[in-house]
């Protein structure tokens, strides 16, 4: 995690939600008693989901919620869910689960609205101990992630990683299977006294699930399982989808503070432009939109299954829709067009008759919000669900069925595993680019800062490998005994993407003096500056951070485990869990200092996998005044990510500056900007050397 640097809040970054760590400017915080109770509380009702809780404490309040109409905040919202269940309507215990499916969703808002509205931690308490055993598992985990985020009394509270909570979505079947057979013919298997043989190691999906698609090139997907199935790659976007969850707005949630529409699309964008960089790195071609043609050529096919040995629903190559699924599919087309001939108006009227002028460039949150359709959309009732709709089809299933069977793009955790995925965006991002072209070029004034040139920048050798990562997934076996949980754990070993750490040193000579903020990129390498109007979509904003210039030669050294929107790797659940119990005990202090952030990118995967010669890329920097104030903050900086607190950005300026827009070359190139050649290695190696 990274540095708070000069009291200003660590701003959202275009991979991730934001990136907080502890400052060393600041005194530590350590959890009280009621914090470390919660925490112990979360990690418990969170272990063996499948299996009713052994826990005696939690026992007598399994049976039933709290009924009191005094305890909540607005009642009438948890009568509905009251009527929901009680009817039987909602998806039973132990059955697929999506966000996609429309009954399915709006039962996850119904419970949300229960344990968000308890009026007190009391009344929550109990009620997500009856959820817990009578709730569908998998919309258990979605709430319990709702109502951390969003409820003011549990911030600060650290939740395990959702790869450890759920390991089904992450490891594929083998990996799960060999758990539970070593378990079956090895008692000692799992307790701590067996040492390393608690090991699985886990491979990626097989090569012969990919057969015909690589995109015009000579390599198809399964070279590149290695990123697309990294745990940190889709845990981060679970994360941040858990963030800004589409169903959840208004003023109690402030989502649109944080520009929740315009932020939406750029993590989008950049999702897409790192994993055409690592198409890039393996000597692919870029992706293509999805064209709504069929027979579509990209079949997918996982080796993961759902807890009850189920597989995920798959897509053959050549992939055909149902017929009567086609009138879906018109809805979806209609859409576009739609949202294309809005575009090309230049406004729309909101539903309250609001005139939302597109050519102002403060519109993109407000059409990014209407493209996404959530809650704070101007345009909810006209442009439809077209994400939902788009991936139940290429699911080829009925958003509204009563019994669903998920496929990978159905789930925010196992999106990114699909090539058809960054097709898919790729297209709606076609759609959000259109709109872009209509706002005016960035003119010299608004590149420019006057008095500042950046003279070089120098970097350390740049080196990828592959290391061992181990994840905590004892989740899958039944646990033992509430008494001897420390005594047991079980780990699954996997061969991630990795970077040696790096720094890069640039020199800049100023004639102001005053705080300023450096944007730093990385993208492929072009030969004319021309060519950055086509390559400026596949540059990543890897960096952005404040820093004080004085008059004259001022020289900034930056580490790559400092870059404020990527994160380390998460402590292990076992491990942290003692950590917990420890602090609970009075043994040892627990830190509120963000080490165990849910929001950012995985640091691991900062740069795309070099080559044994050397991969030519490009790092791009830009230099702009900072233009923020000093105000108190509206969320504790120590243990929040602030979401939705309207403070975690630097400035005002566009996500994605100034690659944004259409570039005007007659004046793009200031002395605030550098473009540096850089080689990135890989060395499978690595370990052996260092």
């Amino acid at each position: 995690m990274k540095h708070i640097i000069l009291a200003v809040v660590i701003s959202l970054a275009a991979l991730a939600s934001g990136s907080y760590v502890p400052s060393t400017k600041y005194e530590a915080k350590y959890a009280d008693k009621d914090l470390l109770f919660k925490q112990k509380f979360f990690f418990e009702v969170l272990r063996n989901i499948h299996l009713p809780l052994k826990y005696e404490e939690y026992l007598p309040y399994t049976k039933s919620w709290v009924s009191d109409e005094s305890k909540y905040h607005n009642f009438s919202q948890v009568a509905e869910f009251f009527d929901w269940y009680t009817t039987g309507g909602f998806v039973e215990k132990g059955a697929l689960f999506t966000i996609y499916n429309e009954d399915h969703l709006r039962q996850t808002y119904l419970l949300f609205n229960l344990l968000f509205n308890s009026a007190d931690w009391d009344t929550y308490y109990k009620n997500l101990l009856w959820a817990r055993n009578n709730v569908n598992e998998c919309m258990f985990i979605y709430v319990v992630h709702l109502t951390v985020f969003q409820r003011a009394d549990l911030q600060g509270i650290v939740l395990p990683a959702i790869y450890e909570i759920y390991p089904y979505y992450f490891f594929n079947t083998d990996v799960i299977r060999s758990i539970t057979n070593k378990k079956l013919y090895d008692a000692k298997f799992g307790l701590n006294t067996n040492g390393k043989y608690n090991v699985v190691f886990a491979n990626y999906t097989a090569f012969e699930a990919y057969k015909l698609d690589a995109y015009n090139s000579l390599k198809s997907e399964e070279y590149l399982n290695y990123y697309t199935e990294d745990i940190g790659l889709n845990a981060y976007y679970f994360y941040f989808m858990m963030d800004y969850p589409f169903t959840l707005g208004g003023e109690r949630f402030g989502l649109i503070k944080d520009r929740r529409g315009e932020l939406f699309w750029y993590v989008h964008q950049t999702l897409l432009a790192r994993y055409n960089l690592e198409r890039l790195s393996n000597g692919m071609a870029t992706v293509q939109p999805l064209a709504w043609r069929f027979p579509i050529k990209t079949g997918y096919s996982t080796m993961l299954s759902y807890w009850n040995g189920v597989p995920f629903k798959s897509r053959e190559n050549n992939f055909v829709l149902d017929d009567d699924l086609y009138k879906r599919l018109d809805w979806v087309t209609g859409w576009e067009i739609k949202l294309r001939k809005t575009i090309e108006d230049g406004f729309y009227m909101a539903d309250d008759g609001q005139r939302i002028d597109l050519r102002l460039p403060e519109s993109a949150d407000a059409f990014g919000s209407i493209m996404n359709v959530n809650v704070d959309s101007y345009g909810m009732k006209h442009m439809g669900y077209i994400e939902i709709l788009s991936r139940a089809l290429l699911s080829n299933t009925e958003y509204r069925s009563k019994k669903m069977w998920p496929s990978v793009l159905m789930q925010f955790e196992t999106s990114l595993r699909d090539p058809i995925f960054y097709q898919l965006y790729d297209r709606f991002l076609d759609i959000y680019s259109y709109f872009k072209r209509f706002l005016p070029s960035y003119t010299y004034e608004e590149l420019n800062f006057n008095g500042v040139a950046i003279q070089d920048v120098t970097f350390d050798k740049l080196m990828t490998y592959f290391d061992f990562f181990d994840s905590d997934v004892s989740n899958v076996l039944p646990m033992q005994s509430t008494d001897k949980y420390f005594d047991y754990a079980v780990y699954a070993r996997q061969s991630r993407l990795n970077h040696k750490p790096f720094s890069y040193t640039m020199n800049v000579m100023s004639n102001y003096t005053g705080k300023a903020i450096i944007r730093a990129f990385v993208g492929p390498k072009f030969e004319s500056i021309f060519d950055l109007q086509y390559y400026k979509k596949y540059f990543v904003e890897i960096d952005q951070y404040l820093v004080d210039f004085t008059t004259g030669k001022n020289t900034f050294v930056r580490n790559s485990r400092d870059f404020y929107w990527s994160v380390k790797d998460r402590t292990m659940y076992t491990d942290l869990y003692k950590k917990i119990m420890l602090g609970y005990n009075g043994q040892e202090k627990f830190a509120l200092d963000m080490s165990e952030a849910h929001c950012g990118f995985p640091d691991r995967l900062i740069l795309p996998k070099g080559w044994t010669s050397g991969m030519p890329m490009q790092f791009y920097f830009i230099i702009t005044p900072y233009t923020g104030s000093e105000q108190p903050y509206s969320y504790h900086k120590y243990f929040s990510c602030g979401v939705g607190s309207g403070m975690r950005y630097y400035d005002n300026l566009p996500f994605g500056y100034p690659f944004d827009r259409v570039i005007n070359f007659n004046y793009f190139y200031t002395k605030n900007m550098y473009f540096k050649d850089v080689l990135i290695y890989h060395n499978d190696d690595f370990k052996k050397m260092y």
